[in-house]
């Protein structure tokens, strides 16, 4: 169902008895949850009305006896139940066991005066399961879907254009590329640019560089693009700010290796035929990251990336073997790489 549709009616007081607040996307989770708590209580009945249960910490019995309990001093009770694993196929370390037979019952006649919501953070529920063929049947739900990227824009840019912001077109086309297009990512930075443009209006490229985090696989990023540029100053530059950062060297290098690894392989799947939408799900990555991959491999030849990723595999043995110092073993494979005359051998 659509999100908007059903925040919308909750906010014109159309309020049903138990909702499945499903999937991956934490920030319209988040929006769901303060929807929810905003409209159904006032803010001093909370602390009589309602509850909330992990289920990995404790058991749906607990928070059933919650959910069947007479409000007081108030109209309403709220129930919310986090990770409901038992409605999925995944393994779970928790011990705690669940009465889903209580909860069948429960389903199949909630109490008028509760609403009880289940957050689960998962893509999917396991359809085969009776509890998840009752509870789709029973429940309103809610869809927190991760967004697509072209989604993602939008949202982000109605955001801003809501709250009376501009921006240009390279400070927003950063903006994504910094927070790899997730949009839990980007509404936690965006206050910060809001706050910093208070008086102007206008988000700036000067702005989300000054104030926007770069995370470490992003700084990672950069640092293959100095290595396949062979811009051996700037990579070990910034190599030494990583260091500065308390950053591993085995940690960065295996970084790196992840991302020499993606772009050869995005490469041979291109070259098959493959569409960056169906890149992504067979290599089950970010279609985003499988997007900047396509725009970075385009501009080197397959086999310098090989031989860059060869180079970072022979590092990894050095590194895990304790064969020379730790921090000298990257500017060691910097500077035999930029000093290697690569030829395209035929195939």
């Amino acid at each position: 169902m659509n999100l908007v549709s059903e925040l919308t009616k909750i906010k014109n007081g159309t309020i049903a008895t138990v909702y499945i607040v499903l999937g991956t996307e934490s920030y319209l989770a988040s929006v769901a949850r303060k929807t929810l708590l905003d409209n159904l209580l006032k803010e001093e009945e909370l602390e009589l009305n309602y509850g909330a249960y992990d289920m990995e910490e404790v058991s749906i019995g607990t928070a059933l006896e919650d959910a069947e309990s007479i409000p007081f001093f108030g109209e309403r009770r709220v129930v919310f139940v986090d990770r409901p694993v038992f409605l999925t196929g995944e393994k779970t370390k928790s011990k705690i066991e669940h009465d889903l037979k209580w909860f069948e019952n429960y389903l199949t006649r909630p109490s008028e005066s509760t609403t009880l919501v289940l957050f689960a953070p998962y893509e999917k529920l396991d359809e085969r399961k009776k509890i998840t063929k009752l509870l789709k049947k029973t429940a309103t739900v809610l869809e927190v879907n991760a967004l697509s990227e072209k989604e993602m824009r939008k949202y982000i840019k109605d955001t801003i254009s809501n709250k009376g912001y501009r921006y240009s077109p390279e400070a927003f086309e950063l903006f994504i590329q910094l927070t790899d297009a997730k949009l839990s990512v980007a509404m936690g930075e965006l206050p910060k640019l809001f706050l910093y443009a208070q008086e102007t209006k206008f988000i700036t490229i000067e702005a989300v560089q000054e104030l926007v985090a770069k995370s470490l696989e992003q700084n990672i990023f950069a640092l293959n693009e100095y290595v396949l540029k062979k811009d051996v100053g700037q990579a070990l530059n910034l190599y030494q700010d990583l260091l500065l950062q308390k950053e591993d060297p085995i940690k960065i290098n295996a970084i790196m290796t992840a991302q020499f690894r993606l772009l050869i392989q995005v490469k041979i799947l291109e070259k098959k035929g493959y569409q960056q939408g169906d890149i992504a799900k067979l290599l089950k990555t970010h279609p985003y990251r499988v997007k900047l991959a396509i725009q970075q491999m385009r501009k080197i030849k397959e086999y310098a990336l090989v031989e860059a990723y060869n180079g970072l595999i022979d590092a990894e043995y050095r590194l895990k073997t304790g064969k020379g110092d730790k921090e000298m073993q990257f500017e060691l494979f910097v500077l035999q790489y930029a000093q290697k005359k690569l030829v395209n051998k035929p195939r």
